[in-house]
């Protein structure tokens, strides 16, 4: 799975390299995302016995776009996206039960190749994958969290990740005018993310990333 990974980056990228060579329309994006983690493991992932909540993230970037047809454009580009869950749940701590919560904060470059598909000059549906690269991941500890075990605010626990990701992009886009639109994407995990490497060991756990871009999307070449 790691070499099928390293080889779908590969020719993600050749592929976003051909377009940028096309005539193509560049776009800037951003926008908030609305995410969580999906798996057999996913509730164990947090500790708390709880099943994680979506959490309230960001994404931004650049989109190219090339035209095939009247209809049909493809889709590249680079994004940078915050991801993760929620963890919230009663925990026994050194004075006694208390209501623990620990955010899960992981930042990718996002590598999306995808097409578009215009139903009319307002309305339009891309679907397709998307390639991320893990550039790093934390966990927030809350302030009980902090008091009862000694722990800092913020703890890096990027050797717990796997270093890419893959994932299925569906959602339509509807442009408000020539320059300015609207898009809510889904994003669903392929891959399984999270891991355990110490000590030699080589450990993978159903952890997958699921969740909502909502962004607007401003041409700024055409």
């Amino acid at each position: 799975m790691k070499k099928l990974s390293i080889l779908f980056v590969l020719l993600t990228l050749s592929g976003a390299a051909a377009l940028a060579q096309s005539k193509i329309e560049i776009s800037v994006v951003a926008g908030p995302s609305f995410t969580s983690f999906v798996g057999a493991d996913a509730e164990d992932w947090g500790t708390v016995g709880e099943k994680p909540n979506m959490a309230f993230r960001f994404h931004g970037g650049a989109i190219l776009n090339y035209a095939i047809n009247d209809k049909l454009d493809a889709i590249s580009g680079l994004q940078y996206s915050v991801k993760g869950a929620v963890y919230k749940g009663t925990e026994m701590g050194q004075q006694g039960n208390f209501t623990a919560k620990y955010s899960k904060v992981l930042s990718y470059i996002d590598i999306p190749l995808s097409l578009q598909y215009s139903f009319s000059e307002k309305f339009a549906l891309q679907g397709g994958t998307q390639v991320s690269i893990l550039a790093s991941a934390k966990v927030r500890n809350s302030e009980e969290v902090q008091d009862q075990f000694n722990l800092p605010a913020t703890e890096d626990v990027k050797k717990d990740y796997k270093g890419i990701d893959l994932c299925l992009n569906i959602g339509p886009i509807y442009s408000i005018s020539d320059k300015l639109s609207v898009q809510l994407l889904y994003q669903h995990g392929l891959l399984k993310i999270g891991q355990y490497t110490d000590h030699g060991a080589n450990v993978s756990y159903n952890v997958m990333n699921q969740g909502f871009k909502l962004s607007l999307v401003y041409v700024v070449k055409e």
